[in-house]
């Protein structure tokens, strides 16, 4: 396929995946698409992800202009070939989603609603009206209801699908009231994580790849429950902050707290835009490398306007714009035996950001000697694994993959290709799991092993034990000192 001269340069900035190609990234340009928020803070992880992927039009609607004008700079300097169509203040979520519906159902090739509880309740009766005059053409929809640490999600290809939702949010309301100690940070990480699996629902959609989530997926992060839900499901039962944990003693354990993200690509970038907004006051950012036109379908800390310059301070840039109190620790340098325990051993937390095994490897065992926590993740194409290490606690990254694989036997990001959303549905968690670590709340995936599949939408737990014959953290480890392999 020869493109124009004017679209090629938009090529670069995807890695075409054989089940998308370019015939797929055409129809993602040329894609409408139709958002409802409730709020630009709330609404912009998914916007990110909209516009890194490529989704060509978008039109959005936010009750409440704050926050607007800043996100739209971003977005159009994260992907200046996204036409932004409009961005405007709602005063009637509902009478405008009503009458814009009927305006451009034909054009459109999805509508995501996003928002809390009672957004989303208030809109919900004039989905059904819709629903009932459109039985000939229906635009797919995205419905995604956040509250404090939960969500509920769904993608809707047929109009009397609807009524699964309807019947889930409005029967079993997920926190619409919200309890005395309630952590604003926890709605944060619900919009992150609901932001990404709406980006991914919203591109499969376009595509028509994978399986849609037409029941809603309910997910919980602060005890890291996933579940998805038909008509007769209840919500499980969620658990909240200890009655005796008071909103500001946590977030004073935030503010004096030190993360550290290795790597600021795929992973690093999600996980440090949520941990930034949660209040962390230090943030420690190792990378060699600089942005580069590819990295920019998924790595949203970096822009068009930034490419060429490192890294690390690529996202210094960013993480500024979205809390300038934050200090802001640079490390424009690859992760090496020689420098590991240096930088690790004044934080608090490690995330793992990284984008090769020699790496991971190095880094696991370098926490498990400095006994730093390190929370994981690893991403390809359309899957994602996560866990959380706590060493002399649980397993360790051995425990499940004692050495490497031989060389080249796995291909890279690069190579295979990645959908852009799948890294940050990870790195949220990513920073969700350190944010739980920092404040002693909620449940991690400590001894356990969290898999994701994009495409059918799915969460699988499994719990996994140290391994006795590991060669790190077993009974007799033949592992003394971090190892570092040829990359």
């Amino acid at each position: 396929m020869i493109l124009p001269a004017e679209k090629s340069n938009r090529y670069l900035r995807h890695t075409i995946m054989p089940e998308i190609g370019a015939s797929g990234q055409t129809r993602l340009l040329e894609s409408h698409i139709a958002v409802f928020a409730s709020s630009a803070r709330c609404v912009a992880p998914l916007l990110y992800y909209l516009v890194s992927s490529g989704l060509g039009n978008i039109k959005c609607f936010i009750e409440g202009i704050e926050g607007i004008s800043p996100l739209v700079e971003n977005l159009r300097d994260l992907n200046p070939d996204v036409n932004i169509i409009e961005m405007i203040e709602l005063s009637d979520a509902a009478e405008v989603f009503h009458n814009c519906s009927g305006n451009t159902e034909k054009n459109t090739s999805c509508r995501i609603i996003f928002g809390n509880y009672d957004f989303i309740k208030n809109i919900i009766k004039s989905i059904n009206n819709i629903n009932d005059r459109c039985k000939t053409h229906y635009v797919p929809t995205i419905i995604a209801a956040v509250e404090n640490w939960q969500g509920i999600i769904q993608a809707v290809k047929k109009p009397e699908n609807t009524f699964l939702f309807n019947n889930t949010v409005s029967g079993h309301a997920i926190i619409s009231t919200a309890p005395a100690n309630k952590l604003a940070v926890g709605y944060l990480f619900s919009c992150c994580l609901a932001g990404a699996l709406a980006a991914i629902e919203s591109i499969k959609l376009c595509l028509n790849i994978g399986n849609f989530l037409e029941c809603p997926l309910y997910f919980d992060l602060l005890t890291m429950n996933f579940k998805k839900l038909n008509g007769n499901d209840n919500i499980p039962n969620a658990h909240h902050l200890p009655s005796e944990e008071k909103p500001d003693d946590i977030q004073n354990k935030i503010l004096d707290s030190k993360v550290l993200i290795v790597g600021t690509g795929g992973l690093g970038s999600p996980a440090a835009y949520a941990l930034s907004l949660s209040g962390v006051g230090s943030l420690g950012l190792v990378d060699s490398d600089r942005v580069e036109i590819s990295n920019l379908n998924r790595q949203i800390l970096h822009s068009t306007s930034r490419i060429g310059t490192p890294k690390v301070k690529s996202a210094e840039v960013f993480i500024r714009k979205l809390n300038p109190n934050i200090n802001v620790i640079t490390y424009e340098t690859r992760f090496t035996k020689s420098n590991a325990m240096r930088i690790i051993r004044d934080y608090d937390v490690i995330i793992d950001g990284v984008d090769n095994l020699p790496t991971r490897y190095l880094l696991n065992d370098s926490c498990f000697f400095a006994e730093k926590t390190l929370v994981e993740a690893g991403v390809l194409r359309f899957e994602g694994l996560g866990m959380t290490l706590v060493p002399k606690k649980g397993h360790c990254y051995r425990c499940i993959f004692p050495e490497p694989p031989p060389a080249n036997s796995i291909p890279s990001c690069s190579q295979a290709g990645i959908l852009g959303p799948v890294p940050g549905v990870m790195g949220f968690i990513e920073a969700a799991e350190a944010f739980k670590l920092l404040a002693g709340i909620g449940k991690t995936l400590q001894s356990q092993l969290l898999i994701f599949d994009a495409l059918d939408l799915d969460f699988r737990i499994t719990q996994v034990k140290r391994d006795e014959n590991c060669p790190l953290c077993g009974e007799m480890p033949s592992i003394k000192e971090p190892i570092e392999y040829e990359i």
